[in-house]
């Protein structure tokens, strides 16, 4: 009997170590999420979450995605039971612009956002145009019918601040026109990237004495710089037209994407309302959609 006894004990003892063993392994979890005073976290979702990711979630990701992407199950052990403020904080990586130098950073842009504001105290104005683009910034987010167009006026209001400032034009209501208008009086040179807008520019009004300021050439060897004027030419368009719109360049072209302020830019909305359009900047592809420059001499 007392043999019996002792052998109950010493298998009771080895029984007792192994819960014991076990329970410490529960107890202390080889990961560190997010204390939670829930007792949930103890249940069967919180060892799955424990198991599939957590240490990742617990230090915070070194490339900037959060715990949730990383791990669907851990999201869901801990942002039920757990405050904001016991969120792990990680800093953001993506935002690679200075929050004072007045533009959205690279990797939030798009190819029709907005880019810079035209308020930053950056921005320089030693070139010819200055007081163009200091014009389009001044009314900046301003509609067509805040400033009293009516028609496509992409090209109406670059001729209205260019007599503004004393350039003894007519006022134009196409970019072809505005830059037959700025060649004839000698004012500029237009560096040409298509055939077609060559001929047009001659076709309609362009003098003798004045096509030697068409300087033909390619987009790979012509580098855009802040103040210049840019000529589009739509792809929809194409077939139709040699001239969709005008802005200016807002940015010396860095190699990536061309930077401008534009007016008569859509909503999308209402695109077909120049009414409801506005001067605003956009971040556009230097590409074929682009086939001309105008930079003022004087």
């Amino acid at each position: 009997m007392r043999k019996i006894r002792i052998i109950a004990a010493v298998l009771a003892a080895i029984m007792s170590c192994g819960c014991s063993e076990k329970s410490e392994s529960n107890s202390v979890p080889v990961y560190t999420v997010i204390e939670s005073s829930s007792t949930s976290s103890s249940s069967g979702i919180g060892s799955s979450a424990s198991s599939s990711g957590g240490t990742s979630s617990s230090a915070g990701s070194s490339d900037g995605e959060s715990s949730a992407s990383s791990s669907g199950d851990v999201s869901s052990s801990y942002t039920s039971t757990s405050t904001e403020s016991d969120l792990p904080t990680v800093d953001n990586p993506v935002f690679s612009s200075n929050e004072d130098d007045g533009k959205i950073p690279y990797e939030e842009r798009s190819s029709t956002g907005v880019v810079w504001n035209p308020l930053s105290t950056n921005l320089t104005y030693n070139f010819t145009s200055a007081d163009i683009i200091k014009g389009l910034e001044e009314r900046y987010g301003k509609s067509g019918a805040d400033l009293g167009y009516t028609g496509e006026w992409c090209a109406e209001i670059v001729s209205d601040l260019l007599i503004k400032n004393g350039y003894r034009i007519s006022k134009q209501y196409n970019p072809c026109d505005v830059t037959i208008q700025l060649l004839n009086k000698g004012y500029a040179h237009f560096y040409c990237f298509r055939e077609e807008n060559f001929d047009s520019l001659k076709q309609y009004g362009l003098k003798k004495n004045a096509q030697s300021r068409v300087i033909m050439t390619d987009r790979e060897d012509f580098t855009p710089q802040r103040g210049d004027f840019v000529c589009f030419l739509w792809n929809e368009e194409n077939d139709i037209y040699n001239w969709s719109h005008i802005g200016m360049v807002a940015e010396d072209y860095d190699g990536t994407v061309l930077r401008t302020i534009e007016g008569n830019i859509g909503i999308a909305e209402f695109p077909d309302d120049p009414r409801i359009r506005t001067v605003d900047g956009r971040e556009r592809e230097y590409n074929e959609t682009v086939i001309g420059i105008i930079r003022l001499d004087r």
